[in-house]
């Protein structure tokens, strides 16, 4: 199993640069714990097997990033994850709530129905040149800047 979890994530990782060329990733820093609320697809395992695994893929991924990223001789960044998912990339605003059969799917006033994941990534890559919030932002304190906005 761990091999074809390395196997699909070194092939991922591989496409992604062959088809962006990217010269800067941005990655969210994978040490946080499962989302509070979010209801696990793995609840047949018990709790302390689904912290290993969790712990196990999140560690393998950042490795591999960083790995295959220094190969191809691209920089990486981890920046501060918190409310990446829960705030409109266009405007800004609160999302109300997240839907859909894994929770992807999110609504925000503005802007309308949009990818919850896609909107993460993209406030991920802005994270870059946010000068407020930095990777060590307590995230009290990253929810009133976001508030403030």
């Amino acid at each position: 199993a761990q091999e074809t979890v390395r196997s699909f994530i070194n092939h991922a990782i591989n496409r992604m640069i062959e088809t962006e060329h990217p010269a800067v990733i941005a990655k969210e820093d994978l040490t946080f714990v499962k989302e509070k609320g979010v209801k696990s697809d793995n609840s047949r395992f018990a709790r302390k097997m689904r912290k290993r695994l969790n712990s196990w893929t999140k560690g393998q991924l950042d490795e591999r990033i960083e790995y295959l990223s220094s190969k191809n001789s691209i920089e990486t960044h981890d920046v501060n994850p918190a409310y990446t998912s829960q705030y409109c990339p266009i405007c800004g605003q609160h999302f109300e709530e997240r839907y859909g059969s894994h929770h992807e799917l999110t609504k925000c006033k503005k802007c309308g129905e949009m990818n919850a994941n896609i909107a993460a990534a993209k406030n991920i890559l802005s994270r870059l040149t946010d000068e407020e919030i930095t990777l060590y932002t307590p995230y009290k304190r990253v929810k009133e800047i976001l508030a403030s906005r």
